[in-house]
């Protein structure tokens, strides 16, 4: 009988290898897979994002300034008609909730832009570009919005509303003590009403109600100021009287050149306080008066100079954001 040697067992140990080599190949095939799918799905991403949602968020962007002007006509037009401001605002909900949907409409786009796919990029170029143009966007959403929320409270303030118009006393007061009183009462009202408007998402209605706020206070000082003026020269009235009366006495009686070298500074000194208090008047009356004058001006500026400053400063700056992420994409898409 033959003896045969005994064989190693090797197989489990081929086959142990064979397999984690097949198993690694295979992992390696899947990551190759899934990054090209993935590298697949990006582009894809970049393109659409390139080529459609910035069309979109343009689009969107053009309909907002003619839902703004449309809007505030026809809410102008019903509180002309005339109507209060409930009315008004009820009578322009049409054209309201329109500017709302455009609102709408953009942010929607924006957030479409913002979470497209733009992970993966070793710069973070078109990443960075995509924040920097959702913020000058969302600014201009905010500013806009801000303009239309708060212009029923913005043109109603020299109206009943508010009661601006009361700062313009005019011939209503007997004598500037009284305007005085009349301004104080009309600037307490009015201010209740700038700052509401000061809370504004919209700059040019915050910083027209800080200027106007500012303006209001120095009305009420050159106000004061005159008053107290008038008063002065009525007290100054009746020393004169007095003092007519003692050189009279004076000379009635030959007084002593002594008495009237005393009347004559006191008349000197009084000479001095009119021509001080005649200085502080005009002074005060002069910036009064220019301050009621230009009050209408800066009203006006609102519109013709200050927000439509702002929506170029949109206008020029959110073409440029939009341009940068689409070099940035070209450049990405490129690779």
């Amino acid at each position: 009988m033959t003896i045969e040697p005994v064989r190693k067992k090797r197989h489990p140990v081929l086959i142990a290898l064979t397999l984690a080599v097949v198993l690694a190949l295979i992992a390696s095939a899947v990551v190759i897979s899934v990054s090209t799918m993935t590298a697949q799905q990006r582009r894809e991403s970049l393109v659409l994002l390139k080529d459609e949602r910035l069309t979109a968020l343009d689009e969107a962007r053009g309909k907002i300034q003619p839902a703004v002007n449309t809007y505030l006509a026809a809410y102008k037009k019903a509180r002309n008609a005339p109507a209060s401001r409930e009315e008004a605002e009820k009578g322009s909900a049409k054209e309201r909730d329109d500017f709302q949907q455009a609102i709408i409409s953009a942010r929607t786009a924006l957030n479409e832009v913002q979470t497209s796919d733009t992970a993966g990029a070793e710069d973070k170029t078109v990443s960075g570009a995509v924040a920097m143009l959702g913020d000058s966007y969302q600014a201009y959403l905010d500013s806009m919005e801000g303009l239309v929320e708060s212009y029923p409270l913005f043109e109603g303030l020299f109206r009943q509303d508010a009661g601006c118009s009361g700062l313009f006393v005019g011939s209503k007061a007997a004598n500037l003590r009284e305007r005085q009183t009349l301004l104080a009462q009309a600037a307490v009202q009015c201010r209740e009403a700038v700052n509401q408007l000061k809370q504004s998402k919209n700059v040019s209605y915050v910083e027209f109600a800080r200027t106007l706020d500012n303006q209001i206070a120095q009305l009420e000082t050159h106000a004061e100021t005159t008053a107290k003026s008038e008063e002065n020269y009525n007290e100054f009235v009746r020393l004169k009287d007095e003092y007519v009366k003692k050189i009279d006495d004076a000379t009635a009686r030959n007084a002593p050149d002594a008495e009237y070298a005393t009347i004559a500074d006191e008349l000197k000194a009084l000479n001095t306080r009119i021509k001080n208090n005649r200085s502080e008047f005009d002074f005060a009356a002069k910036r009064y008066v220019n301050g009621v004058r230009d009050m209408p001006t800066l009203v006006e500026n609102v519109f013709t100079k200050d927000v439509a400053d702002q929506i170029k400063h949109h206008d020029a700056v959110i073409p440029i954001r939009v341009q940068v992420l689409k070099d940035a994409l070209d450049a990405e898409l490129a690779e």
